[in-house]
């Protein structure tokens, strides 16, 4: 079938119209994707999460999200090391496994402030030994990060270190209770049995909006996963 020349220049004007559509659909998504994502640093001070009526902003998680994020960096490694992106973007358990990571950041941070605040009823404390070794881990984590890592997440050793000082205290209290009930430690970890009996006795409310936008895994890492 013979086809004119008007008819070639019309499907080479649809062709053209297409490409055009499909270019900016395409950066279309891509600004949106971008404009959904917030600065970790421009929102420290904005309340992340309350906890039993008690307000916490997103600062208070900087060293979870830190945590998670080298965690995630690591398995990276193994899995892919000439694609690191790839093991950031896996999809299991019918969630991606970046967002799998992050909201264990969350889960920790709750878990930790439930048992520190039992530890303060208590009126636990740490001995010398247990304050040296904390320390020591607090200083390992700090150095790890690096001074890159470091004014990535935004938040001043002191701050890292309050966190340990409350990390250790909660593991303390989460093993007094464990030896009282003559159960194993891990039955308070998170998804234990116990620790989910304990959790349904108190409350907690994340700020979703913030939460959901957080661009984890380009906290501490210059942006690229």
């Amino acid at each position: 079938m013979k086809i004119t020349k008007e008819k070639r220049q019309i499907a080479v004007f649809l062709l053209s119209v297409l490409v055009l559509v499909i270019a900016a659909g395409s950066a279309s998504v891509y600004r949106a994707g971008q404009m959904g994502k917030v600065s970790f640093l421009e929102h420290l001070d904005e309340e992340i999460v309350v906890i039993d009526e008690e307000s916490y902003p997103l600062r208070e998680l900087a060293f979870y999200l830190a945590y998670q994020e080298s965690t995630v960096e690591e398995q990276a490694k193994v899995y892919d090391m000439e694609n690191i992106k790839s093991y950031w973007n896996l999809r299991s358990e019918n969630n991606f496994l970046r967002f799998q990571a992050r909201d264990t950041a969350m889960e920790m941070m709750v878990h930790d402030t439930i048992f520190f605040r039992l530890a303060e009823k208590e009126n636990i404390s740490l001995t010398a030994e247990e304050e040296t070794y904390m320390l020591n881990r607090q200083m390992d984590f700090w150095n790890d990060l690096e001074e890159e890592g470091q004014e990535r997440l935004g938040v001043s050793e002191e701050e890292i270190k309050e966190v340990f000082y409350r990390m250790a205290l909660a593991q303390k209290q989460q093993q007094l209770l464990a030896d009282s009930e003559g159960v194993d430690y891990r039955e308070y970890n998170i998804g234990g049995k116990y620790y989910a009996t304990l959790l349904a006795k108190h409350s907690y409310q994340i700020n979703e909006e913030l939460w959901e936008r957080l661009d984890f895994g380009n906290i501490i890492f210059a942006p690229g996963r």
